[in-house]
């Protein structure tokens, strides 16, 4: 069954007693949840909905939700959000046992539950569990679309936004977000974010130009964050400021900035304690699975930035955005408090 077919039959209220989503594209496994939500009657949701931490759960917790018959509603939908059981990951709150009981009750769901399984990576395919799910529902893996799919879905994107936007130039968007490079993270969440910036910087009235798209792309804007990162780390006060600002009257958003400063120095971090594990620069990218240039780069980076200065930075980092979104300090001014603070701070 493909991904658009479990969508139909969730619209059209033709449900499996069981799904399993998993994968890295993550924006497919939420957008099934919001339909699942959507078939439900919404005054009586809070009754009919549930959501579990498949982490933290208990087996007479899950049991006790699957087996609850609905309120006013023809059936209730259960979600269980990275399954302690359906994973590689040490098993926590469920004992061999327990596995063995749950798995049996999987054969014996009430009519009246839709169970959701949700797992935002990799599943464990040896376990038994995961052939109880595909033996009695659906178990779909979801990875990233094809080439046509992603077309028609970014023109319908664009088309949402009112952006006017001919089929050369989307194909062009699709290119320089080098989606379809296998070793390449890039995701439908990071696609439709990149097609808001596109949205907000060109307005109804613009027609969107491949000019427009390099100046927006993802990978100027990365080697931006780059440079805002040297910038800081010689001191260069000025010239950080200056490609800060350039950014935002770009429409690139102080949050979305700080994402993507959070997310150089973990990956910082972590190439500095594979280069003191003795590895050197292709195998830190192999296993890191990320591009030699990203590696070059965070090593450069490492040598204007101890330890110490980059948990700093991330605590503070992860402390604005909080302030920001609950309107306590204005984002602009969090930003450029980064850049005035650890432009002043001195290796040691």
């Amino acid at each position: 069954m493909k991904y658009k077919d479990i969508v139909y039959n969730i619209k059209d209220k033709n449900f499996e007693k069981i799904y399993l989503l998993y994968g890295k594209e993550h924006y497919l496994i939420d957008n099934a949840i919001k339909l699942f939500r959507e078939s439900l009657n919404e005054s009586m949701i809070d009754f009919n909905l549930e959501t579990i931490d498949g982490k933290e759960t208990t087996l007479d917790q899950l049991l006790s939700s699957i087996e609850t018959l609905p309120f006013m509603d023809e059936r209730k939908i259960v979600i269980v959000k990275d399954f302690e059981l359906l994973t590689k990951s040490k098993k926590k709150n469920f004992s061999d046992k327990d596995e063995k009981t749950f798995a049996s009750h999987l054969e014996n769901i009430p009519d009246t539950t839709i169970l959701v399984f949700a797992v935002y990576g990799e599943i464990d395919k040896r376990k038994s569990i995961v052939s109880k799910i595909s033996k009695n529902g659906i178990a779909y893996n979801c990875e990233k679309i094809s080439d046509m799919e992603l077309f028609k879905w970014s023109k319908k994107k664009f088309t949402e936004n009112n952006i006017m936007i001919e089929n050369a130039q989307i194909m062009y968007f699709i290119e320089s977000t080098g989606y379809k490079d296998k070793n390449n993270e890039f995701t439908l969440s990071d696609i439709d974010n990149e097609i808001k910036k596109i949205s907000s910087f060109a307005g109804t009235d613009t027609q969107v130009t491949n000019e427009i798209i390099d100046r927006l792309s993802q990978k100027k804007i990365e080697n931006d964050i780059f440079k805002l990162i040297d910038y800081i780390g010689d001191k260069n006060s000025q010239s950080a400021i200056k490609i800060l600002n350039d950014m935002i009257n770009e429409g690139e958003s102080v949050l979305g900035i700080f994402a993507m400063i959070n997310r150089q120095f973990k990956t910082v971090l972590q190439v500095k304690e594979l280069l003191n594990k003795g590895l050197n620069n292709k195998s830190i990218s192999e296993k890191l699975k990320t591009s030699l240039f990203i590696v070059n780069k965070s090593i450069k980076i490492s040598r204007n930035f101890t330890e110490s200065m980059i948990i700093d930075m991330l605590n503070y980092i992860l402390e604005s955005d909080y302030k920001i979104k609950k309107g306590l300090m204005r984002d602009t001014l969090a930003i450029e408090m980064l850049v005035s603070k650890y432009c002043q701070r001195r290796v040691s």
